[in-house]
């Protein structure tokens, strides 16, 4: 009889410790699923940036010049396949910035090698549920994420030859 008697004074322990446990698992769980979220919504906007600026870098598509808005839209092209948010009024924010001299604003009018920088920014208000799986939106809010990629024109050497033959 003593066996059964110690069998029935620890049937509830096993109830008892999932009732503690389980919570704390289910926290951490939610936990690591966000931040690998948060790391995959990372690389898409910095490859959404890397996009743009491979545009950029070339100049010219099928000989049509590329112009700052033709490398906003690749970005916010790239953004909206992926499902995040990509026209200025939700959030995205696309920058051109040229670092040579003489500056320039559109990409075809980039000189051999010229560096720039492609931003692409989700500011703060950027709705949480277009970025979380999770339902803990009320908890962690909203996100900023930006991305700024350096990269140096393409465009090919402007090259003059005389035709006159020498004398």
């Amino acid at each position: 009889m003593g066996p059964t008697v110690r069998r029935d004074r620890r049937r509830g322990v096993v109830a008892v410790e999932a009732a503690v446990v389980l919570p704390v698992l289910i926290i951490l769980m939610f936990g690591v699923w966000e931040v690998g979220r948060l790391i995959q919504v990372n690389q898409i906007v910095v490859n959404a940036a890397r996009e743009g600026a491979r545009l950029a870098a070339g100049g010219y598509v099928d000989g049509t010049p590329v112009t700052s808005a033709m490398v906003t839209q690749a970005v916010q092209d790239y953004l909206a396949s992926a499902g995040l948010p990509s026209a200025a009024a939700d959030g995205a924010q696309v920058t051109l910035n040229c670092q040579a001299s003489p500056a320039w604003t559109d990409p075809s009018d980039a000189k051999p090698l010229d560096r720039f920088q492609v931003t692409v920014r989700l500011p703060a208000g950027v709705p949480f549920n277009s970025t979380s799986w999770s339902p803990l939106t009320a908890i962690t809010g909203t996100q900023q994420m930006q991305s700024t990629v350096d990269w140096r024109s393409l465009n090919n050497s402007e090259i003059v030859v005389n035709t006159q033959l020498p004398y």
